[in-house]
C-alpha cells in the first residue's frame, strides 16, 4: 500500500495551519504568508484527489483548533479549507467521452468560484455584524489616524475634516465590491501556483490548461452580473448583497478579460510590454479594471477568441 499521498496530505495540512496562524507570531510578514494558506490544500487536491484533500483539511483544522479553539478552526474551514477542497474536487472531475477524458469546464469552475467568494464575504460580514455604518466608522477612524500621523510629520494639517469624510465614504462604499474581487484573485493565484508546483513534481492529475484560451465564464454569468448591478442601486440588505455579487462577477470577468488580452497578443512583438503596462495600470486604476472586465463580458457574449482563431499554438499557456 502506497502511503505517500497520505503523508503528503498530512504535511500539507500542517503547512496550511502554520500559514493561517502566521499573523499571530510574525506580524506583517505573517499576514503576507497567510494569503497563501490555500495553496498546500490545492497541491494535495490537484495532485492526489479529493480524499487526500479532505485529509489535509482535517489535519489543518485540528492543528488550528489546538491554538485558537473551535471557532478558529471553523473560520479557517469556512474561508479556506472547504473552498479549496471543493475547487480541487471540481478541477479533478472528468468523464469518459468516446474513449477520451472530458474534464469539468473551466468556465463553470470560475463561475462557481466567484459565487463561492461572494458567499464567504457574506459569511464573514454576518460574523462581524457588518453594516455600511460600521464600515464608514472604521474607514473614518483609519483616515483620521493617517491624517494625524501626516500632520505630526509635516507640522501642518494635511487632510481637512471634509476630505477625510469624503475619502472615508469612498473607501466604505468600495468594501462590498473590493472584498470578493480580492478574495477571488487571491484564490486563483494560489490555485495557479499550486498547479505549477504539483505539475513540476509530477503529481497533478488534470492535463495542463491553456489559460489564455480556456479561461472563460458561462453566458448565464452575464445575466447574473446585470441583475446584481441593477439591484445594487437599491437600498438596504438587498443592495449590499447585490454589491458583493457584483464585485465577485467583476473579479471573474476581469480574469476573462485578461486571458483574452493574453490570447489576442500572442505572437505580437510588443506583447510583453503591453501586458506589463496593463498589469501595472490595473494596480493604479479602478476604471481600467472595469474596462478589462467589460472585455471579459464581451468575450463571454461574442466569443472573441474563437473568431480570432489560434494565432500561434494550442500549447501557449501564459
Amino acid at each position: 500500500m502506497n502511503n505517500k499521498p497520505t503523508l503528503i496530505a498530512v504535511a500539507c495540512g500542517l503547512i496550511t495551519a502554520m500559514l493561517f496562524l502566521a499573523p499571530l507570531t510574525l506580524g506583517g510578514l505573517g499576514f503576507v504568508m497567510s494569503t497563501f494558506t490555500a495553496m498546500p490544500l490545492f497541491v494535495v487536491a490537484l495532485g492526489f484527489g479529493t480524499f487526500n484533500g479532505i485529509v489535509a483539511g482535517v489535519v489543518a483544522a485540528v492543528a488550528v483548533s489546538v491554538f485558537t479553539g473551535f471557532y478558529g478552526a471553523l473560520a479557517v474551514g469556512g474561508a479556506t479549507l472547504f473552498p479549496a477542497i471543493w475547487i480541487g474536487h471540481m478541477i479533478g472531475l472528468s468523464r469518459d467521452e468516446n474513449g477520451e477524458a472530458e474534464w469539468f469546464p473551466v468556465s463553470t469552475i470560475l463561475f462557481r468560484m466567484a459565487l463561492m467568494c461572494a458567499a464567504i464575504v457574506f459569511g464573514f460580514g454576518a460574523l462581524i455584524g457588518y453594516t455600511p455604518e460600521l464600515a464608514l466608522e472604521q474607514a473614518q477612524a483609519i483616515m483620521q489616524q493617517i491624517a494625524a500621523a501626516q500632520s505630526q510629520a509635516s507640522g501642518a494639517e494635511v487632510l481637512s475634516a471634509e476630505v477625510i469624510k469624503e475619502q472615508s465614504a469612498a473607501i466604505a462604499n468600495l468594501i462590498p465590491l473590493a472584498m470578493p474581487i480580492s478574495l477571488l484573485l487571491l484564490m486563483v493565484l494560489n490555485l495557479i501556483l499550486a498547479a505549477r508546483f504539483a505539475r513540476k513534481r509530477g503529481w497533478i492529475l488534470r492535463p495542463q490548461v491553456n489559460l489564455p484560451l480556456e479561461t472563460a465564464m458561462p453566458q448565464v454569468a452575464v445575466g447574473v452580473f446585470a441583475i446584481a448591478i441593477a439591484l445594487s442601486f437599491l437600498s438596504g440588505p438587498i443592495a449590499l448583497i447585490a454589491q458583493v455579487i457584483t464585485g465577485a462577477m467583476v473579479g471573474a470577468f476581469l480574469l476573462v478579460g485578461l486571458a483574452t488580452l493574453h490570447f489576442l497578443t500572442i505572437g505580437t512583438p510588443i506583447r510583453g510590454v503591453f501586458l506589463g503596462i496593463t498589469y501595472f495600470a490595473l494596480l493604479m486604476s479602478r476604471t481600467l479594471a472595469g474596462v478589462v472586465a467589460l472585455i471579459g463580458v464581451g468575450e463571454t457574449l461574442f466569443q472573441i477568441r474563437a473568431r480570432r482563431g489560434d494565432p500561434k499554438s494550442p500549447s501557449q499557456s501564459n
